[in-house]
């Protein structure tokens, strides 16, 4: 059997996935005019997808977490302005998730603009802003988010 026509193992298929590169820099968010600094940043850049994800997570307590996702496609415009209500059916995706024992939803950003301010392959550096309104959550709220971020994989 040639090397091609092989099937690859589990173990194989796990290492061409893309991995999470922890991110330095700035990432702040606003969530009903309330700020976060997310403790935990990362960066992904996927090839297959043709995306970079920005993720960034914050605990507000040992139980509650709260995440921030953006994902934009490889190819995006520096400094264009995108409208999140015309973008269902792109790659660009804003969501704000909240887990806690007592409740796990996530909204999508569906009203606002990102701007990519910035972009460096390579290393990954990234630099953007998202302000928003999310769709309603499971107890009828929609959530007002800014999201400033300037990152350094």
């Amino acid at each position: 059997m040639s090397a091609q026509a092989q099937q690859l193992t589990p173990a194989q298929q796990k290492r061409l996935q893309p991995r999470a590169l922890t991110a330095e820099g700035l990432y702040t968010v606003s969530v009903n005019s309330v700020f976060l600094y997310p403790q935990t940043k990362t960066v992904v850049r996927d090839f297959d997808q043709g995306i970079y994800v920005i993720n960034g997570r914050h605990a507000d307590n040992s139980v509650t977490i709260k995440e921030f996702y953006v994902q934009v496609p490889d190819d995006i415009e520096v400094d264009k302005i995108i409208r999140l209500e015309d973008s269902e059916f792109t790659k660009v995706r804003v969501w704000y998730s909240v887990k806690s024992p007592t409740e796990h939803y996530a909204v999508r950003c569906i009203q606002g603009e990102l701007v990519i301010l910035g972009l460096v392959e390579g290393i990954i550096k990234i630099k953007g802003q998202v302000i928003g309104e999310t769709e309603t959550d499971p107890h009828g709220n929609p959530h007002s988010l800014a999201i400033i971020f300037d990152l350094l994989s």
